[in-house]
């Protein structure tokens, strides 16, 4: 478990097309005719958070380049899976995506996936997965292989791996890496989208995460922190981007307060475009291919660990960052030791005590903090109450100059988009595909 790949939020979120999108029997999603490319370009994909805030800049730039290289999206297994991931992969201009399944077979010495074309020339990039898998298929291809990661794990089957900021870097090139600083795509991920217009007043975004498990305990308990911010603010308003990837099912769960007993907060009813709170306090609902907009025009957000709070930190957005442990064992862990939950009777307690042994391993668990190796993001972390993290929050609310503060420091430490555009064009370099 990395808190950079926890509770990655990703939605309906579109790139402008180039072409008109189709999905032929075979699986293969097409936005231009493939007849004229000279070269194949593979991004390996293993999550929704992978999907957004790295492959969506990372396509969109190729397409920018308006080249003639064909584009495909290999999906990855994932133990923050959706389930969701060929949809928004479909979402996306690219001229095939192959399917988990696919791609695993093909990594196992199975049939080529059709969306695999096997041109005489063509790059292979792993975007999150394990480190080995991008030089496994570009071995059965015959191509070249590269790696984009926050994480300086080399691979002999690699050519390049590109990371992002040079403490990662250092770590790489001890391990024996040919690597290189190319910067963040996730501050890429941003510049796809534009604010809507600000009222004035004070706007607070609520992200509770974009998991089932996490919505149906964690809406509840930012409706209840909302509630009591609403207390003593009256007229702040609060928005809340629903992820695509929560369920109808899980949705209504969150709505009925089922969950309230384990965590805090109260239970919320739909009223038109919004959701209200037992006392009256409104949340405006929003689609959550509009989140990038609402972060550029909210003053606080309340959140949780993982990307999301990377992308508030390059949006400028002060934020509590929260990290309630009352429901320990429900955090995901990455790698093997996430099946001892299963285990009889001693599961539960066991995770609990692994996660909490990880857990301590780190001074801050919110990306922008962890960058900028200090404390600008407000972390709050253990049996919380909707009552410390909205006294928090109205306090911060009520100093502009301290808010102000904070989106110095952010301004000054988050990565700034342009990675995506550099990653593209090295990529074509590559292949020998000149862009437009």
């Amino acid at each position: 478990m990395t808190p950079s790949s926890a509770a990655s939020s990703a939605g309906e979120h579109a790139v402008s097309s180039a072409g008109e999108h189709t999905l032929s029997s075979a699986g293969e999603h097409t936005v231009s005719s493939n007849s004229a490319s000279s070269a194949e370009l593979i991004l390996l994909v293993n999550g929704p958070g992978e999907l957004y805030t790295w492959a969506r800049p990372l396509i969109a730039a190729l397409r920018q380049q308006r080249c003639e290289a064909r584009v495909v999206l290999g999906l990855l297994p994932c133990p923050f899976a959706s389930g969701y991931e060929n949809s928004i992969a479909e979402t996306l201009e690219v001229d095939a995506v192959v399917t988990v399944p696919e791609t695993l077979e093909f990594i196992a010495g199975g049939r080529k996936p059709s969306g695999f074309a096997k041109l005489k020339r063509g790059l292979v990039i792993g975007l999150g997965g394990d480190v080995g898998f991008p030089g496994r298929v570009a071995q059965r291809l015959g191509y070249g292989a590269w790696r984009y990661s926050f994480e300086p794990y080399w691979h002999k089957g690699l050519e390049k791996l590109f990371v992002h900021d040079a403490r990662t870097l250092e770590k790489a090139l001890k391990n024996g890496a040919t690597a290189l600083e190319i910067g963040n795509l996730t501050a890429d991920a941003l510049t796809l989208e534009d604010a809507p217009g600000k009222q004035a007043g004070l706007d607070v975004l609520l992200i509770p995460g974009s998991r089932g498990f996490q919505v149906t305990h964690l809406l509840p308990f930012f409706a209840g922190v909302a509630q009591l911010i609403r207390a003593g603010l009256p007229a702040v308003r609060f928005h809340y981007p629903r992820s695509a990837l929560v369920s109808d099912a899980d949705f209504a769960v969150a709505l009925s307060g089922a969950k309230v007993a384990d965590m805090g907060g109260v239970a919320l009813r739909l009223e038109g475009t919004g959701l209200v709170t037992p006392d009256g306090t409104r949340i405006a609902l929003h689609d959550e291919h509009l989140r990038y907009g609402l972060m550029k025009n909210a003053d606080l957000a309340l959140t949780i660990p993982g990307t999301n709070t990377l992308e508030l930190g390059i949006a400028g957005v002060p934020s509590i960052v929260c990290l309630p442990l009352q429901k320990m064992e429900l955090i995901p862990i990455e790698n093997p030791l996430r099946y001892v939950e299963h285990l009889p009777i001693i599961g539960k307690p066991l995770k609990r005590k692994l996660v909490e042994m990880y857990l301590s391993r780190f001074s801050y668990f919110s990306l922008p903090n962890m960058i900028a190796d200090e404390a600008i993001q407000l972390e709050l972390r253990g049996d919380l109450s909707v009552e410390q993290i909205s006294a928090a929050a109205v306090k911060l609310l009520e100093q502009p100059s301290e808010r102000q503060r904070i989106i110095s420091r952010l301004a000054a430490t988050m990565p700034k988009a342009g990675t995506a555009e550099h990653l593209a064009r090295l990529m074509l370099e590559r292949v020998g595909v000149q862009g437009g």
